[in-house]
């Protein structure tokens, strides 16, 4: 399946570092390696969203993702910790000791990995249920990434080099994996995705028309060449430099003339000394102005062949004020030996590793192209996040307003009064009594303070699938609260909030999501997202490694958003959008589970996808 979207899923957002290589052979032993493999086929299709909140001054470290048993709930933030009670011995009971050891066996089982491993040869390497290649994956390996495997492969007609079986489930073909993990293009692969941060990787965003993706490091002359701007800035740079110094010669001069007016004796003294001196045609008089050729002489400088300027590309004709009409293909259409594709404004990259070439500093994408990084900037993503369902809550409900307070109400529900601040994005569990003082509605919190009905939201999940097993795990998204709640057979557990399809009159612009009930069909951890705008005028989009991404029908997925922070009201173009931590929260909690150092898992018979209900 093809990573760009469809017209009509995700929206083109409007405008809003990683690892050096120790050398520079290293690197460029790298940009080769992931290039010349950066246009395998991604198989799944997405959408996209809106601004981006603003610049990090952050460097968040890459960490060693050494495969470790998959979470069931996203990685603890750094700086916390487990706290572990010790119990006497003589005072457990049988049922303490059974609960001891099952600790004991979960703690063995959290034990990092230290057995063989695979590494993955491609930007995509697959996973295949049988050892038989098909159509048919369970899920691949990025390119770098590392999985536990069975390190004796076995040969069959379908794969001369052999086939590993993973000890999650699945073979990988030896074409497309190894375990020599010092082979250049695992060591050189894309660095792993970052669990313990807010987003797997660091992303940038592009802002300005025509930037180039280029394939490797580029030379001078290429940059030359292919960002003529650079020449054009230097020159007007030159331009005012000499400008400023004219100037302030003038300056200068005009103070000596000053200096030299006042030292002499007088104005008609000083005009006729002039005139004796220096007589008409003398050295030192000006001389008259030279004629401009005649009309003949013009036309003989000027023959000559005519010589036809070549058409310039469209980043060249940017007019002020007059929109930009280009498709990706069109984007596409510069690519060569040096340049992959052009960027319009909004453009995201995923950033792999950061690096110094030529006097400039550079992103490596995940993707394996090199981006300028004067050109972007590395986005702070929104970390606003919903709530474990409290103990007896009926509903959670959120603020939604920008400045909201905390209310206290008399018994009589007669008087209301602020109690303090409530900022917004609070998530906070409700006990489902309702107040109405001088017509404005209430609800109560199980925290004892009272929200302001207007300035918030509200879960309000409907009935369950009616094929849920008992205990079986669903997710509740209500396009009208714009609310998701993860849910455990009847016992909601996890609520956020999230920003659903843009709906509208116009068809064209209309990208409601879609309603019904589904199973989570595949999920990855991240994946690209691009596609043409709907309607005329509108520019292309592209985002490099969207988060935690789980889709459930056709395009349509649920996935984080660190372009815009407007949860809870409508943003996407189809897709249903989440704070990143939320997204990475109901990623790891939802089925199907994702083996250790995957990338991506589609579901199976025997891994089935979450069920999710959509409604208004």
């Amino acid at each position: 399946m093809n990573s760009r979207v469809p017209a009509g899923r995700e929206p083109a957002p409007p405008p809003p570092e990683g690892k050096a290589p120790s050398t520079l052979a290293a690197s460029a032993l790298g940009f080769a390696v992931a290039a010349g493999l950066a246009g395998a086929v991604a198989w799944a299709s997405g959408c996209h969203g809106d601004a981006p909140p603003g610049a990090s001054v952050d460097k968040p470290t890459r960490t060693s993702q050494l495969p470790a048993p998959p979470p069931t709930t996203p990685p603890a933030p750094k700086g916390s910790a487990r706290v572990a009670t010790a119990v006497p011995a003589d005072t457990r009971d049988a049922g303490a000791d059974a609960a001891a050891d099952a600790s004991a066996e979960v703690a063995e089982a959290e034990k990092p990995y230290t057995g063989p491993l695979l590494g993955a040869l491609a930007v995509q390497t697959p996973v295949f249920p049988t050892m038989e290649s098909g159509k048919k994956r369970l899920g691949y390996i990025r390119l770098g990434g590392k999985v536990p495997v069975d390190p004796n492969p076995t040969k069959n007609a379908s794969c001369q080099q052999g086939w590993y079986r993973l000890l999650d489930g699945g073979y990988v073909c030896g074409k497309y994996g190894t375990t020599d993990l010092a082979n250049p293009q695992v060591r050189m692969g894309i660095t792993s995705p970052n669990l313990e941060e807010v987003l797997p990787y660091r992303y940038a965003y592009n802002t300005a028309h025509g930037t180039p993706l280029y394939r490797s490091v580029p030379s001078k002359e290429d940059m030359i060449k292919y960002e003529p701007y650079l020449e054009m800035a230097k020159k007007a740079r030159r331009k005012k430099k000499a400008d400023e110094e004219a100037e302030s010669a003038k300056d200068e001069a005009a103070k000596d003339q000053t200096a030299s007016a006042a030292a002499t004796p007088s104005a008609s003294a000083s005009a006729a000394g002039d005139t004796a001196a220096a007589p008409a045609g003398t050295e030192g008089a000006p001389s008259a102005p030279a004629p401009m050729p005649s009309a003949e002489v013009a036309a003989m400088l000027d023959a000559g062949a005519a010589v036809e300027e070549p058409a310039k590309p469209w980043w060249q004709q940017l007019e002020p004020g007059k929109p930009v009409n280009v498709t990706l293909k069109e984007l596409e259409s510069e690519a060569d030996g040096t340049v992959a594709k052009r960027m319009v404004r909004g453009f995201f990259v995923a950033v792999d590793k950061t690096f110094g070439w030529n006097g400039r500093l550079w992103y490596k994408t995940t993707a394996g192209l090199v981006a300028p990084s004067d050109r972007m900037y590395i986005v702070k993503p929104p970390t606003s996040q919903g709530i474990d369902v409290p103990e007896g809550a009926k509903q959670v409900g959120f603020i939604l307003a920008t400045k909201s307070s905390k209310f206290e109400i008399d018994d009589e529900h007669k008087n209301v009064k602020v109690k303090g601040p409530a900022p917004r994005f609070t998530a906070v569990g409700l006990t489902g009594v309702t107040a109405t003082v001088k017509s404005v509605v209430y609800r109560q919190t199980t925290e004892g303070w009272w929200m302001k009905g207007v300035d918030a939201t509200y879960t309000e999940p409907g009935p369950p699938p009616a094929d849920l097993a008992p205990g079986e795990k669903w997710l509740d998204v209500n396009l009208t609260r714009k609310t998701i709640v993860a849910i455990e057979g009847d016992k909601p557990v996890y609520a956020a909030l999230v920003s659903p399809g843009r709906k509208s009159t116009n068809k064209a612009k209309d990208h409601s999501t879609i309603k019904g009930t589904f199973r989570i069909r595949e999920k990855h951890i991240a994946t690209t997202m691009d596609g043409d705008g709907t309607v005329a005028g509108d520019l292309p989009y592209s985002i490099e490694d969207v988060p935690y991404v789980a889709y459930f029908e056709g395009s349509y997925a649920l996935h984080g958003a660190f372009w815009h922070s407007n949860f809870g009201r409508e943003m996407s173009h189809g897709c249903v959008n989440l704070s990143p931590l939320d997204a990475k929260k109901i990623f790891f909690w939802a089925e199907p589970r994702l083996p250790r150092g995957w990338h991506a898992v589609w579901s199976t018979p025997e891994n089935r996808g979450t069920l999710v209900v959509v409604h208004e």
